[in-house]
């Protein structure tokens, strides 16, 4: 597993699939950060969200490294196709890991806030960033890893599937009949919303439930895909 991990990174690196949302992402977040100033949790939240969309693509990148005979043989020598899924997802983790670490010290090197940063805002940052991440990896591994990745606007797709799960809340508050179909998006435009509240953060069973629903949420998804890609490549 570890021979396979290793062979992974220096593919993904060698392929410089990497270089499009690495800069995007490295661009968007020093142009954000131009001024100083700025609010804690709402500046955070933007780059949470951003980093939706470029663990989608970082994920589906990572995933097409192979062709279809060349990943039959990585099955045939890891002896386990669910050794493949996860070696990749680690892969993923580990490339999106180090965004997130930028995302997180960067404004606070630069000292770009206003006020300084309490424990209380790192944690809920990190918490917030970490799940934005997970969530685009899932659906990056959905429309890349399973029979979605067969379609043809399957690229396309994915991102859509991630701004409706971003203007979740707007939509909801238009049309409340969509509150139940939305269920199936990824909690993140609910959590965003904590964090334009104000840099102030209060504890309260709402938050908390939701962090709670938001972990289910990502342990179900991840699930889900793990039985969509079995299902394809069986």
């Amino acid at each position: 597993m570890k021979g396979f991990f290793i062979y992974q990174l220096l593919s993904y690196f060698r392929s410089l699939k990497w270089i499009p949302p690495v800069v995007v992402y490295f661009i968007w977040v020093f142009v954000f950060y131009t001024y100083r100033g700025v609010p804690i949790l709402s500046s955070y939240a933007v780059t949470s969200v951003a980093l939706v969309f470029i663990s989608t693509w970082v994920t589906m990148g990572i995933f097409s490294l192979e062709n279809e005979s060349e990943k039959q043989l990585l099955f045939v020598q890891l002896s386990s196709k669910l050794r493949y899924l996860y070696g990749k997802w680690c892969i993923c983790v580990l490339v999106i890991t180090l965004l997130l670490i930028f995302a997180i010290f960067y404004p606070i090197l630069i000292q770009a806030f206003k006020l300084p940063v309490k424990p209380i805002h790192f944690a809920f940052t990190l918490y917030g960033h970490f799940y934005s991440a997970l969530s685009g990896i899932i659906v990056g591994s959905l429309f890349s890893a399973t029979a979605f990745a067969q379609k043809k606007y399957s690229w396309l797709a994915g991102m859509l599937v991630n701004i409706i799960a971003v203007v979740s809340e707007g939509m909801i508050e238009r049309l409340t009949i969509l509150k139940w179909p939305l269920y199936l998006f990824p909690p993140i435009g609910k959590l965003t919303t904590y964090f334009q509240k104000g840099d102030e953060i209060v504890l309260n069973n709402e938050l908390l439930l939701l962090s709670l629903w938001g972990m289910v949420y990502l342990i179900l998804a991840f699930v889900i895909v793990t039985r969509l890609f079995l299902r394809k490549e069986r």
